[in-house]
């Protein structure tokens, strides 16, 4: 590293001077040498090709051209020369190349090839000059053996262009024999070893040098005779000409074109014509060939008659192809024709026509222009038109007496077993269609009625009787529809036979048909009934031993008629069969008679529970069955609770002392319960309609009394300032009927006193006192409440922000006279002391209208949300009521008709029944409906009156003619075997009653009607919202009812969807579990942490809008098939923008599912999904449906197994057989 810079050798070239052209010349130098090395090492790698080189592909491409295997080989020697030196070295100046080593091995590959390549080219060239010298000899040997002296003319006309083409030959043959010379002097020149067989080059050239003498003096012997050979030529040419102008003719003539014509026969004569055609064109080629030879004609030149035979020829070669082509289908036709008719398939056949007409069509277009083509076309077609025929002929509606018909009018002979195809087509079945469609006509006509017959004679030989086991004690028949549809239609059809022109032939057999069937209806007609009535009385007189007391006569009567009736049934246990059960002896007396029993049975019974439905008026609300029960089982109280809730609007119970002999009290269904000031002693009061009219009469006894201290209390409360506790105290002390009542007549009271005193700002403390209530209530409600507690407190809240609506229009009207209408127009409820009666303490007040609270106990039904159109529907029944008239809201579905009028009756303090109209409503059940009405003073509410019957409208109309008149002149009514005390609301659903009779203008004049088109959905969110504790409840509710009308509009159309205001109040109430539920936890948490709770931070501060997409998601996804779940995702993002759902998560629910399933060795995963949505559902939903395809949904509900509350309903026998089974609460699996 420490030398100096120029003792480096690459630093030499700095050492040169300036000038660098001593430089370039070098480097030219350089690259000069290194050029001439490439090129020659160039040289070198092109003999790799001889490795590279196949010798297969090498002889393909030579093939059998000796000249370019001559070529190859002198290319082989050629450069040979390149390698084969002694030196074994090269010198390009300092560079030497030593190709020593590569030198041999190039060396013995080139002598391979060479080698090869000359064996092969050997071979080649000895087979080539044997076949030559073959030809060349076999030329000379014909030549010598013909003479032009002592030949015929065809013979010298033969010879002479046989001489001529040899002429035209010799060329090439002569530049053959050259080419032999030279390759066999190659072969000698490269020492190839000629093998014995070889035909030496010297051979060739001798038979050569004779072949061209004989060519020579043959010529020379022609020349001599050339005259004479042109006269006979010229005769010659003229008899063939001759010859072809009558083969021509007769071709013309006499050529098969017809299409009539066999195709063998066809190809027979064009076979003969083409050999004629042969012969003649060889002695024309022959004569032309003379003639050229003998320049009679010159080369090339045509006469008239070859264009004329090459047309014929032509022509010929078409028809023999569409003659050939028509053989083929013809040959086909004919082994269609020889198939037995018996096996024949008209869609086969149909088939097959289309495929040879196919054929047809596929043959080129000259060959189709011939007659014969179309005949052939035209007889396929018609076989094709036809084939309708042959699938009516094929039809098994023809008898053998049909056959024998149509051979007659043919006036053919056949034998069925043996006819053919063929056969039928030869009758011309196009010619004679009339007549084949006469009697195919008839035939279908009579097979029709034979079948029918047949279908008659199978069906009820083999129908039987659906029987069901009716609680051990026999079995009875169900499915009565399909037995007299079936019966119905077969004996109207066997009437209709009649009028058919083919009835003659199976006369008697219908009538035997007709006689039974009218026998079968007669009989089931009348042991319908008979059946009905027994079960149903059966059930009256089996099911308690007072019955048997208490109707002694008809329960003998009854037990005789059973014991037939069960003997009767078991015959047709044992056999079923209709027409076994037909056959009993004496069956239709038997069964007559038990009806006429049974109706007088029966009548007694009506007559006895009339009695005692008018001893007391509810028993009419309750059915036979049931009113029978409660009667024979009137010391035995606790076996009668079940029947309460029928008869009371919201008495679920009754209170027993210990030895159920005292009714202390009553309980609704959620637990509410109110005690009687007054106890009801059963034992002083034996008989079951006194002791149930004192119940009935404490209860508003106790209501109106207790209703009168709740008044009392809230009252003290107001004036001593209300607080939560106290205020919650108060609420646990009364029912939730009577806190609401308070809660009314407080208002109406300070409304009434803010307007009578004058003052302008007592309004706005009305206001303020109702808005603070609110407030408390709002509070309390997100609170962790007892459920009832909590009922009572949403209530209120319902109530007081309806109140709350009503003092804020009042306080900005300026409104300061209690007579002025806009206060007159709500709802007032005033409590008067003074009053004697307890019951008549309590009056509502609307406008001009004003009635006596009635004070049936309600429990503690759910409340409608009170909105300007209820209070429209409120003030117009009211009037109507006023004016004793009926009430008649009309509108769509899902618009609150009848939960409004059930609300008014609520209001009013009114048992109101609702009764959904059908066609199964009679005149005798709306009469007893109504005497029950009238005698209990309750309520009828008439849903979808519209769908009683035209003929039910009289009498019904006459019927509430009759009570309201009644009503209007305080008379009492003897048809209703009892005083008219309470107006009678009806309500149909639309106006359609115009359009019928004049009896029922009667009930649309006595009616005020009211339109109620479209509730205030919003208003009425915006309320539940609040009741459930939502402080935002006016935002939210402006969003979720337009979601729910999106969702109404662009979900798919399914039967289970419903977006109305039901489904709405659903995903509310779940909302208001939900938010509680968060709060509870949250609680929970706080106080695991020692933090302090404060509910109402807590509620303040939480994601009321996340809430609320939870409940809808859980509420509602559930119902939603597949493909419409992303699109309901899609609509809540829209309307509730940047609010995520956060599902559930149900830890423990989840937990529990794995550990079922791994123990079921299930999977889980798939199902997590549905179980978890049924929680959801379950919490705000007493039943539901499990609905899916057969064998998915009820098997996975299985695992999760019912509770003892729980249960579901597979698919049975109608409601209307009679029974139905397993049927419990949530939830009910449906499937497909």
């Amino acid at each position: 590293m420490d030398r100096p810079l120029k003792e480096w050798y690459r630093n030499l070239i700095l050492m040169i001077p300036e000038g660098n052209k001593g430089s370039i010349a070098a480097y030219k130098a350089i690259d000069e040498v290194v050029t001439q090395v490439q090129e020659y090492v160039q040289q070198w790698l092109q003999y790799q090709a001889l490795w590279d080189l196949q010798p297969d592909h090498l002889y393909g491409q030579l093939g059998e051209d000796v000249a370019c295997w001559m070529k190859l080989l002198q290319d082989i020697k050629q450069c040979r020369t390149t390698f084969d030196t002694s030196e074994t070295r090269k010198s390009f100046g300092p560079v030497v190349v030593d190709y020593a080593k590569v030198q041999s091995k190039v060396s013995l590959k080139y002598d391979s090839w060479h080698k090869d390549v000359l064996s092969k080219f050997g071979q080649l060239l000895g087979q080539e000059m044997t076949q030559f010298h073959a030809q060349v000899f076999k030329s000379r040997s014909e030549l010598e053996q013909q003479s032009i002296d002592s030949s015929s003319t065809s013979d010298a006309v033969t010879l002479i262009t046989y001489v001529q083409a040899l002429k035209r030959k010799m060329t090439g043959w002569g530049k053959q024999v050259e080419m032999y010379v030279e390759g066999q002097r190659i072969l000698e020149r490269q020492r190839f070893q000629f093998p014995l067989q070889w035909l030496h080059v010297d051979n060739i050239e001798g038979e050569w040098g004779a072949f061209n003498e004989i060519i020579r003096r043959k010529d020379t012997s022609i020349q001599t005779q050339v005259a004479q050979l042109q006269h006979k030529i010229v005769a010659e040419d003229k008899a063939v000409e001759v010859r072809t102008n009558d083969y021509l003719q007769e071709w013309e003539r006499a050529k098969p074109v017809e299409g009539h014509l066999r195709p063998d026969q066809a190809l027979k004569d064009l076979a003969l014509y083409e050999s004629k055609f042969t012969k003649l064109k060889d002695d024309r080629d022959n004569v032309a060939k003379a003639k050229e030879a003998l320049e009679l004609q010159e080369p090339g030149v045509l006469n008239t008659s070859d264009d004329r035979m090459a047309v014929a020829y032509e022509e010929m070669q078409d028809l023999k192809g569409v003659w050939t082509e028509l053989a083929k289908i013809w040959e086909q036709v004919d082994e269609m024709k020889e198939k037995p008719w018996l096996s024949i398939q008209p869609r086969k056949l149909r088939s097959q026509l289309d495929a040879l007409i196919g054929q047809l069509k596929e043959l080129p277009a000259r060959l189709r222009q011939y007659a014969s083509y179309e005949y052939v076309k035209k007889m396929l077609q018609s076989y094709t038109k036809v084939n309708v025929l042959i699938i009516e002929l094929k039809s098994d509606a023809l008898k053998e007496r049909h056959w024998k018909q149509l051979m007659r009018q043919l006036r053919v002979s056949w034998a069925l077993s043996e006819l053919t195809l063929g056969q039928v087509w030869d009758v011309d079945l196009n010619k004679n269609e009339g007549i084949l469609k006469d009697v195919i006509i008839t035939a279908q006509g009579e097979m029709a009625l034979e079948e029918f017959l047949k279908q008659v004679r199978e069906s009820w030989q083999n129908y039987q009787l659906d029987l069901i086991n009716y609680q051990n004690k026999c079995k009875i028949i169900r499915g009565w529809d399909d037995l007299f549809n079936k019966v119905k239609e077969h004996i109207n059809s066997v009437a209709a036979m009649k009028l058919s022109p083919y009835y003659r032939v199976f006369e008697e057999d219908a009538l035997t048909w007709e006689e039974k069937l009218n026998r079968i209806s007669a009989l089931f007609d009348v042991w319908i009934d008979v059946q009905r009535r027994w079960v149903y009385l059966e059930g009256i007189f089996s099911g308690s031993d007072d019955i048997k007391a208490l109707l002694p006569v008809e329960t003998s009567r009854f037990a005789s008629i059973s014991t037939e009736f069960l003997n009767l049934m078991k015959k047709v246990g044992k056999s079923p069969m209709v027409m076994d059960v037909l056959n009993i002896q004496g069956v239709q007396r038997s069964l007559e008679r038990l009806a006429d029993l049974l109706g007088k049975i029966q009548k007694a019974l009506g007559e006895y529970l009339e009695r005692e439905r008018s001893s007391f008026p509810r028993f009419y609300f309750v059915g036979d069955e049931d009113l029978l029960e409660i009667i024979g089982n009137s010391k035995n109280i606790p076996r009668l609770q079940k029947h309460f809730k029928k008869m009371f609007a919201g008495v679920a119970a009754i209170i027993l002392n210990e030895d159920n002999t005292i009714v202390t009290g009553i309980a609704s269904r959620e637990g509410e319960e109110v005690i009687f000031k007054n106890p009801v002693n059963t034992i002083e009061n034996p008989k079951i309609n006194e002791w149930l009219s004192l119940i009935e009469k404490e209860m508003r006894m106790t209501l109106a009394q207790n209703l009168a201290s709740a008044v009392s209390d809230i009252r003290q409360l107001k004036h001593s300032g209300t607080n939560s506790s106290a205020y919650m105290e108060w609420c646990d002390s009364y029912q939730a009927q009577l806190v609401v009542l308070a809660a009314q007549i407080s208002w109406s009271e300070d409304v009434e006193g803010a307007l009578a005193s004058g003052d302008s700002t007592a309004l706005n403390n009305v206001l303020q006192q109702v808005e603070s209530t609110l407030t408390l209530l709002a509070d309390s409600v997100l609170q962790e409440q007892p459920a009832l507690r909590r009922k009572k407190l949403e209530h209120l809240i319902n109530e007081f922000v309806h109140k709350r609506t009503v003092t804020r229009n009042l306080a900005r009207m300026n409104i300061n006279n209690s007579k002025s209408f806009q206060w007159l127009c709500q709802m007032r409820y005033y409590l008067d002391l003074k009053q004697t009666d307890p019951l008549k303490q309590l009056s509502i007040h609307m406008a001009n209208a004003k009635f006596n609270y009635g004070f049936e106990y309600l429990g503690v039904q759910d409340r409608l949300v009170q909105t300007p159109l209820t209070d429209r529907c409120y003030l117009t029944m009211t009037q109507a009521l006023e004016s004793r008239l009926g009430g008649s809201p009309f509108g769509p579905a899902g618009t609150g008709k009848t939960e409004s009028v059930k609300a008014l009756g609520n209001q009013l303090g009114r048992f109101v029944l609702v009764f959904n109209c059908d066609e199964t409503f009679d005149f005798q059940a709306m009469g007893r409906i109504f005497v029950g009405l009238c005698q209990v003073g309750a309520w009828g509410c008439f849903d979808e009156f519209n769908r009683l019957e035209e003929r039910m409208l009289s009498a019904v109309s006459q019927q509430v003619q009759t009570i309201q008149e009644a009503l209007k002149g305080e008379a009492d009514n003897k048809s209703s075997a009892g005083t008219i005390s309470v107006e009678l609301v009806g309500k149909q659903v639309s106006q359609s009653l115009l359009q019928f009779c004049n009896r029922a203008d009667y009930l649309h004049q006595n009616r005020v009607s009211l339109a109620m088109t479209r509730p205030d959905r919003q208003l009425i969110a915006e309320v539940m919202l609040f009741s459930q504790g939502f402080r935002t409840a006016e935002k939210l509710a402006s969003k979720i009812v337009p979601f729910f009308k999106l969702c109404d509009e662009q979900l798919s159309n399914q039967s289970h969807y419903d977006f109305g205001l039901r489904a709405l109040k659903s995903v509310l109430v779940s909302a208001g579990n939900v938010k509680r539920d968060r709060i509870l936890r949250i609680k929970e948490e706080k106080l695991s942490q020692n933090e302090r709770v404060d509910e109402a931070d807590i509620a303040e501060h939480l994601p009321e809008q996340e809430i609320l997409i939870q409940s809808v998601c859980e509420t509602m996804v559930p119902k939603l098939v597949a493909e419409d779940i992303p699109l309901l995702f899609s609509l809540l993002s829209d309307v509730f923008p940047g609010i995520e759902y956060n599902r559930a998560q149900m830890t423990a629910l989840k937990e529990h599912i794995r550990s079922v399933s791994f123990k079921k060795k299930l999977l889980f995963i798939f199902f997590i999904m549905v179980y978890n949505e049924c929680s959801g559902i379950k919490v705000c939903r007493e039943q539901y449906f499990v609905c899916g395809e057969a064998e998915e949904q009820g098997a996975h509900w299985m695992e999760k197994g019912p509770s003892p509350g729980e249960g579901w309903c597979d698919k049975g026998p109608s409601p209307g057989e009679g029974w139905c089974d397993k049927v419990r609460s949530s939830p009910i699996l449906i499937s497909d």
